[in-house]
């Protein structure tokens, strides 16, 4: 025999439902706040891969630019001297090339440099250097929103990033 339910029942069930999704609200909310956290550590550690990447298979020196004021990162190719024909004569001059930008994200998290001290030069910008053989200059950076932080280190050796949490240290 079929049993139908009543009203007080099917108000019950709506009840408990609307209990348990505003309860689930605020894990939401936290999971939705920690994305651009993990975006913007996420594209520094990426961007820090693809200069150590570029200068070992091009040969070449990358920079990655770090901007504290605008919470921009990207990667260029390191200006360096070359030689070329000089238009009139057609002799070998040392001749400047420009750098040339290979990729950028804008962050939407704080980013504060660490290591080397930008402070001691009044620096908001700074370049950060990746060799052909791996290797690259020293670098601490902090990236950060209202509830968490992380810090990002590279190894000068290796020029490979590692990230900590900064309530883990």
């Amino acid at each position: 025999m079929k049993r139908a339910f009543t009203l007080v029942e099917i108000l019950v069930v709506v009840a408990v439902l609307g209990l348990v999704f505003a309860l689930s609200i605020p894990a939401f909310k936290r999971i939705i706040n920690k994305a651009p956290l993990e975006q913007g550590i996420g594209d520094v550690v990426s961007l820090c891969s693809l200069a150590r990447e570029k200068a070992i298979v091009k040969q070449q020196a990358m920079d990655v630019v770090l901007n504290e004021t605008e919470e921009i990162v990207k990667v260029e190719t390191a200006a360096r001297v070359i030689n070329a024909p000089d238009p009139t004569t057609g002799l070998m001059i040392k001749e400047a090339e420009e750098t040339q930008l290979i990729d950028q994200a804008t962050l939407q998290v704080d980013l504060e440099i660490i290591e080397p001290d930008t402070d001691a030069f009044a620096l908001d910008e700074i370049r950060i250097r990746f060799y052909p053989d791996g290797t690259s200059e020293t670098l601490t950076l902090r990236v950060a929103d209202d509830d968490d932080a992380y810090l990002l280190t590279l190894d000068p050796v290796t020029g490979r990033a590692r990230v900590v949490n900064e309530d883990d240290l």
